[in-house]
Formats: C-alpha cells, sequence, structure tokens
C-alpha cells in the first residue's frame, strides 16, 4: 500500500485541528508553576516588553491594561500599537510595582520568570499569574504557546509559529545555502 502526501492533504489536516480554549484550564508556565485561569483573560497585564509584544502579535493589545516601564522607548510600541505607551506601568523586573500591577484588577499577570516572588504573592490574591522565560528560541516558541494557550489564541499562536518557521527557513535558504 502506498501512502502519497500532498499539500491538499496537509491543508485538511490543519483545518481539521480544534483550536477551542474550554475554560477553566490549568497550565504550566516557564517556571514550572501551574496556574488555573476560570476564564478568557479580557484585562491583561504584562510585565515584559517579549510578552507584551506576543501579546500584540496575537493581536490582543486592546486586552491590555498594563504594561513594564519604558514602553515609550521601545520601538515596536510607536510602529504597531502606539496607543499602548499611554497604558498605567507596572515597572520593570528591577523595580516592579506590584501594588500598581494590583490595582489594575487584572484577570492575568505576565512576569518576566526572575519576578517569582511578585508572582507568588499577586496569585495569592487570586489573580493568575504566568511567568515567562523567552531566553533562547525554543523557550521563546514555548511562550508563544503557553500566551496563546492562556488567552484563547492557539490558532494565532499557532500561525505566528509558522510565520517565524517560514522567516527562518528563508533566511537560511538566502544566506546559507540551504
Amino acid at each position: 500500500e502506498e501512502v502519497v502526501e500532498s499539500e491538499e492533504t496537509e491543508e485538511t489536516v490543519e483545518e481539521a485541528i480544534d483550536y477551542t480554549i474550554q475554560y477553566p484550564i490549568t497550565i504550566t508556565d516557564q517556571a514550572g508553576r501551574e496556574v488555573t485561569i476560570e476564564s478568557e483573560p479580557q484585562k491583561i497585564v504584562s510585565g515584559y516588553y517579549i510578552s507584551s509584544s506576543m501579546l500584540i502579535a496575537l493581536g490582543i493589545e486592546d486586552k491590555l491594561v498594563g504594561i513594564e516601564a519604558k514602553a515609550d522607548k521601545r520601538p515596536i510600541y510607536k510602529l504597531s500599537a502606539e496607543e499602548l505607551i499611554d497604558l498605567p506601568s507596572v515597572g520593570s523586573a528591577k523595580e516592579f510595582d506590584l501594588e500598581g500591577c494590583i490595582a489594575l484588577e487584572p484577570d492575568l499577570v505576565i512576569l518576566p520568570k526572575k519576578l517569582k516572588d511578585a508572582a507568588e504573592t499577586i496569585s495569592e490574591l487570586g489573580i493568575p499569574v504566568l511567568l515567562v522565560n523567552p531566553e533562547d528560541e525554543t523557550l521563546l516558541e514555548e511562550m508563544v504557546t503557553l500566551i496563546g494557550t492562556a488567552i484563547g489564541k492557539t490558532e494565532e499562536a499557532a500561525k505566528l509559529l509558522n510565520a517565524m518557521h517560514g522567516r527562518c527557513d528563508r533566511l537560511l535558504k538566502k544566506y546559507f545555502d540551504f
């Protein structure tokens, strides 16, 4: 029996994937913590520019209610989501504003892994916190999937990862003759 693969078969398989997220969900963040999210987040605080960039790429910048310090200095915001510059700042990894973050009453907080203590405090108040650690390509891809799952945008996360892989493949072919 011969198996023939075609582009049509690939597309059919991709269309059959169910990207629906059923809340509540429990996911493991990049610090190994289990985090339960009761419903699709509507108010998100991102205390890390890399996670903020991913949220923009996933198309949910309208759900951000707080953002890391120095957002006005980062070109990504001026180029793709200038309105985020005016959001309340929750500080930085060095000087995180715990009270300011909590005052925004978020449904989800995304912080760098180094803010584990702040994450524990916020979690104790019943606010889910994802710790992320996108320090290399594999961890960055994990973060995209993690955030996509948490916010109910798994299909968009998969498309983003496919686009990232496609761009890498094109660069390799162009510059390294792969």
